[in-house]
């Protein structure tokens, strides 16, 4: 009987234990995953109840519920495990504690993955097991944690080249990401690149962004420093398209226009391309004004002001920037304001030579202005931009220079009158402009500054209403400077440096002083 107990409790332990790997730790669920669980506690009752029946003497019996409180102690022990094992396995909780999330999926791609409303299916190719494959295997998950839309697979094209084949593959490391018949190949398979095709394969398609020429304009097309070729990248990335146009000669803006841009005029418009802008901006259009200082502007002022917003004349003096970049004209902005492109926005902003923007007192009619970025308080304008130039000194005049904090990024929107026909039912249409005081801060030098990119790449999803795209894109390093003032500077110099080693100096003074004399 000795024996047969020790066979059941055996066989049922085992069974026990090996149920609750199957279920939770391999991750099974279902009726055959309870069976190993199910056979083991039935055996262990069985083992137990023989045990304890086949006792005959008091001490054989106290000894019997002693091996009884043992084993309940051990499965309830064994029960524990799998219930913490199941949780942490299929509840996962990561803490990020970088500043900038660097290793957590960016806001952006959780707002793209929560409004999914079509499966995706990615597919990507590894010859065998990678550390680059692992890394993505992991980014992947993510996904799929975020979204139960997500789902992919890892394929050997050796072991199973009919799959390679038909996806037409040409080298190792390719994904694929597909939904509603659409596809996209990557070959190099960071956050950001997924999560933008991601939402190419789910999206209508392509909407079309006009960059103005003829004025002086920054060109889309400029791989240099002050050019906009990584801007434009950047936006084909996010599924536009870039184009190029010419006011002058042209009695009206491209029909398929979304969004009109002036990155950086030297040159005022004339009245005939005011106007064709201006018909464009009141039939429902959207503009992006990228506007320099030390321009002289007044017909495209005419066009901001339509909208409440005028440039200053000025140029923006920053002493945050003297000690982040060592040049004071480079302005620092790091105060947004409530709206949706710069929501939870934390990162700062730099603006190479940038001009003040103010906001009418007397707003044009159904006409909203928000300001979305502006200066410190001690940054200022300064008015006597000739004077600057010519001797390279500045000083605050509080009757002519513009007080800070100084605002550098506004939004205007108008409310269309539509005629009673068109309103019936239908929801209001609005006209929306974002200007800048600087084009400088989205050129190939500077739009990977800090929150330059997110900042104009927001600006333009949300005047283009791709409201999935207005967010902070993935992290790629670290670069979030920490403003201080004049004393919290002297006190992060003299605590570590003076005051610490002084103490244990005082200290080490004070214990060889102690051991002299007691010698």
């Amino acid at each position: 009987m000795r024996g047969t107990t020790l066979i059941l409790g055996t066989a049922g332990l085992v069974l026990v234990i090996a149920g609750s790997i199957i279920y939770g730790i391999l991750y099974s669920s279902g009726f055959v995953a309870f069976m190993p669980l199910l056979a083991g506690l039935i055996l262990s009752i069985i083992a137990v109840s023989i045990a304890y029946r086949g006792s005959v003497h008091e001490g054989a019996r106290r000894s019997t519920r002693y091996g009884l409180n043992t084993a309940i102690s051990i499965l309830l022990a064994i029960a524990i495990f799998i219930f913490l094992q199941t949780i942490v396995t299929r509840h996962s909780l990561r803490i990020d504690t970088t500043t900038n999330g660097r290793f957590s999926l960016s806001p952006q791609t959780r707002k793209v993955l929560e409004n999914l409303e079509s499966d995706i299916t990615i597919t990507s190719f590894f010859k065998e097991a990678s550390a680059d494959k692992i890394e993505l295997d992991d980014l992947l998950s993510e996904y799929r944690n975020i979204s139960p839309r997500i789902s992919f697979k890892f394929v050997n094209p050796n072991k199973d080249p009919i799959t390679a084949r038909r996806y037409e593959l040409e080298k190792y490391g390719a994904v694929f990401i597909e939904a509603a018949g659409k596809r996209e190949e990557l070959w190099e398979a960071s956050e950001e690149k997924i999560t933008n095709a991601i939402y190419k394969v789910v999206s209508s398609g392509k909407k079309t962004i006009y960059f103005t020429t003829g004025h002086g304009e920054k060109s889309i097309k400029n791989t240099e420093m002050r050019g906009l070729s990584s801007l434009k990248e950047a936006l084909e990335l996010e599924n536009f398209d870039t184009r190029v146009f010419l006011p002058l000669g042209n009695d009206r803006i491209p029909d398929d226009c979304t969004i009109l841009v002036m990155a950086g005029p030297k040159d005022d418009l004339l009245q005939a391309e005011q106007k064709i802008i201006l018909d464009y901006l009141i039939s429902g259009g959207c503009a992006l004004f990228l506007l320099d200082p030390a321009t002289d502007i007044p017909v495209i002022t005419g066009i901001t002001k339509a909208f409440g917003i005028k440039p200053g004349d000025d140029i923006i003096v920053d002493p945050n920037g003297k000690l982040l970049v060592d040049n004071y004209l480079t302005t620092v902005v790091n105060q947004y304001g409530t709206h949706p492109i710069t929501e939870d926005f934390r990162l700062f902003s730099f603006f190479p030579q940038a001009r003040s923007l103010s906001v009418l007192d007397k707003l044009p009619d159904a006409t909203t202005v928000t300001v979305i970025g502006k200066t410190q308080k001690k940054a200022y304008g300064e008015t006597s931009i000739d004077t600057l130039m010519s001797i390279g000194k500045t000083q605050y005049e509080s009757i002519s220079d513009v007080t800070g904090p100084v605002t550098i990024a506004v939004v205007g929107e108008m409310e269309l009158v539509l005629d009673r026909s068109d309103s019936i039912g239908s929801h209001p249409r609005y006209s929306r402009i974002i200007v800048f005081g600087d084009s400088d801060f989205a050129g190939n030098s500077n739009i990977r500054m800090s929150g330059n990119r997110d900042l104009i790449l927001n600006s333009v999803n949300w005047l283009a209403e791709e409201e999935d795209l207005v967010s902070v894109r993935p992290a790629e390093v670290l670069n979030q400077p920490v403003l201080l003032n004049k004393k919290e500077g002297l006190a992060v110099f003299w605590i570590p440096v003076v005051a610490l080693p002084s103490l244990f100096g005082i200290a080490g003074l004070f214990v060889f002083i102690r051991k002299r004399q007691s010698g």
